[in-house]
């Protein structure tokens, strides 16, 4: 596989172990560390919340949404908590990280990044809404699926902003089609992601993927959720996705998925992103 032009230094540091992957924010790391404690306090988790007033703002707001509608509003980082639940919490965690880990100087990178947001973000809406219809599945767990599903562009539009002046946004893009799937893999294990979601970046596009218990999982949820939110001029064959199947769905129910839930896609994206 050639590597596209200015990226031998990443794919040298690679395989040799030395590629720097870009790290969580101390607060994000202390938080979700917290969040995998069963022995820790609300108030302590309210205390870390309250240290980053971007982060406060966000979930008060997130609590008093349209998501939740007939609920009393709240005021205060505790009832906000609680109303959200631990889950919506850590992908609203991923969403601030990620924003503020996008930033570039170069305009190709730039222009990766925010295209990378954009479809991360209504993946993710839509993997809300798909994992909320699954028995065994969570909605806030699709939405964390659905937001990391490509997070391998960042460390590769990191990398080529810092180290390859005027980046050719032809190499980042051939770039990302190539290893978006093995840095998001590395990145998530770095994060110390459960499994489930590790294995979501090399998986998801695989359309006939095959498991031996046919349990469904978030992989099948993304899998689908990508397709969805991926304009294509060709109507997907629903039939050839066996994914679907897993997810109890049919393939009337993919064709018609917008029909039926377009509002809830658009609730969930402004709820959790804004837009």
């Amino acid at each position: 596989m050639e590597t596209p032009s200015g990226f031998e230094g990443m794919i040298s540091a690679m395989e040799n172990n030395q590629l720097e992957l870009p790290t969580m924010p101390d607060w994000a790391i202390k938080l979700q560390a917290m969040l995998d404690d069963i022995d820790v306090s609300a108030s302590k988790i309210v205390d870390a919340i309250s240290g980053d007033p971007v982060f406060t703002v966000q979930l008060i707001k997130t609590a008093n949404s349209a998501l939740y509608a007939g609920k009393p509003k709240v005021n205060t980082v505790l009832a906000a908590v609680s109303r959200v639940g631990y889950r919506t919490l850590r992908g609203m965690i991923m969403k601030l990280t990620i924003s503020r880990l996008s930033l570039a100087n170069q305009t190709a990178v730039r222009k990766q990044l925010d295209d990378f947001i954009a479809s991360s973000r209504r993946v993710a809406a839509i993997s809300y809404v798909l994992a909320g219809g699954v028995k065994g599945l969570y909605a806030d767990q699709g939405l964390l699926a659905g937001l990391v599903h490509d997070i391998g562009i960042l460390p590769i539009c990191i990398y080529a902003d810092k180290n390859i002046p005027d980046v050719d946004e032809r190499s980042c893009i051939e770039m990302a089609h190539k290893y978006r799937g093995l840095f998001g893999q590395m990145l998530l294990a770095s994060w110390s992601f459960p499994e489930s979601l590790i294995a979501i970046p090399m998986a998801y596009r695989d359309l006939q993927r095959e498991i031996k218990d046919e349990k469904a999982s978030y992989i099948d949820i993304v899998t689908v959720a990508h397709l969805l939110a991926t304009p294509s001029t060709i109507p997907v064959d629903w039939s050839q996705i066996a994914a679907i199947s897993r997810l109890g769905l049919s393939e009337q129910n993919c064709a018609e998925f917008f029909a039926h839930h377009d509002d809830e896609v658009q609730t969930a994206l402004v709820t959790f992103f804004g837009s």
